[in-house]
């Protein structure tokens, strides 16, 4: 499996990780007001603080690279099942233990450094159901959810191709109806698990350059609502297509794959990073709003850096091996192969 592995797809997933971390140091230093909710419509009201602040947000868009992270994973996981299906049970186990240990750190680390966290948060958050002490746990709900979407969905495409497309149609069409999270995202995990049925000619640089300005500038150009939702997550797809399909520089670097390796911990740990900087009196400094962000990133990342290396050692690779372990036992076993 090392072998077949996209680590391009990596790449993508560091940086995605590392967008949404730039993006909350801009909302802390910028603010969560005009400079994060401005449109096309408000931007000529707008003061230069907030423009500044707003590029930011586009450029490093953390709701963007959430999306993209849905995507990813509806690819992933649906490449991962065509190459390996031993039962429902065992793929529960599997992906259980690739979210939980590190969630269960992250969330003692993060409870540590929040002196009003109860053990009732630190617990809610180990196990992905309470958001209330780490704010992007929401976005792990969602992947259990999508996890369950695409093991679904791989059945169906075994057992019936007809099926599977029932499914897609279905998931999409529940998508219009019902724009709650996880109704609404099942279709971002749905357009990753087509990926790799789109034609060749479909996917090349033109069709990637449009596609990540709709993702980027989907919410300054449309506003809030279920039409920029369905533009971040087209653009997400095309741009997930190309990656999956085409390596660059980009996602193809040593600081790209290394962001890789270390992004689930990454992203759930960024936040603990910015809660040391704090600590450590930056806010004292008085400084202007574009030195504090700059500060603020600077600091907070390369912390939340090092302390994601430490869990991916520690917990998450343990982790991952001790799910390969768990599994097997409960894996279905396979049908004997009939001689003729």
């Amino acid at each position: 499996m090392a072998a077949n592995r996209n680590y391009d797809l990596d790449g993508l997933r560091g940086l995605a990780a590392l967008s949404v971390a730039i993006g909350h140091c801009a909302s802390v230093a910028g603010g969560i007001g005009p400079a994060l909710r401005m449109t096309v419509a408000t931007a000529p009201d707008a003061s230069l603080q907030d423009a500044v602040f707003r590029l930011l947000h586009i450029v490093f868009h953390a709701d963007a690279a959430v999306i993209l992270f849905f995507v990813l994973s509806g690819l992933v996981l649906s490449r991962s099942l065509r190459h390996r299906d031993d039962g429902i049970v065992s793929y529960v186990v599997r992906r259980t233990f690739r979210l939980i240990p590190v969630a269960a750190a992250s969330a003692l680390i993060i409870g540590y450094l929040t002196p009003s966290s109860t053990w009732s948060q630190i617990i809610g958050a180990a196990i992905l159901f309470d958001t209330s002490l780490n704010g992007v746990l929401w976005t792990l709900q969602i992947e259990v959810w999508g996890s369950l979407w695409v093991y679904a969905a791989a059945t169906a495409r075994r057992t019936n191709l007809a099926l599977f497309y029932a499914l897609l149609a279905a998931t999409f069409t529940v998508s219009y109806f019902d724009n709650r999270a996880v109704p609404l995202f099942m279709s971002a995990f749905a357009l990753g698990a087509i990926i790799d049925d789109l034609p060749a000619f479909a996917v090349n640089r033109v069709t990637v350059t449009l596609s990540l300005v709709a993702l980027l500038t989907a919410d300054f150009l449309l506003g809030p609502g279920f039409a920029m939702r369905c533009w971040q997550m087209a653009g997400a797809f095309c741009v997930v297509a190309y990656v999956a399909r085409n390596s660059m520089w980009l996602t193809s670097n040593p600081f790209s794959h290394f962001l890789g390796r270390i992004s689930y911990p990454f992203y759930l740990l960024h936040l603990a990073g910015a809660l040391i900087v704090v600590k450590l009196g930056v806010r004292s400094l008085d400084l202007d709003p574009f030195s504090l962000f700059a500060v603020y990133s600077v600091t907070s990342i390369a912390i939340a850096i090092v302390l994601a290396w430490i869990i991916h050692i520690a917990v998450e690779i343990p982790g991952m091996a001790a799910g390969e372990k768990t599994r097997r036992p409960l894996a279905a076993p396979r049908p004997t192969p009939t001689v003729a």
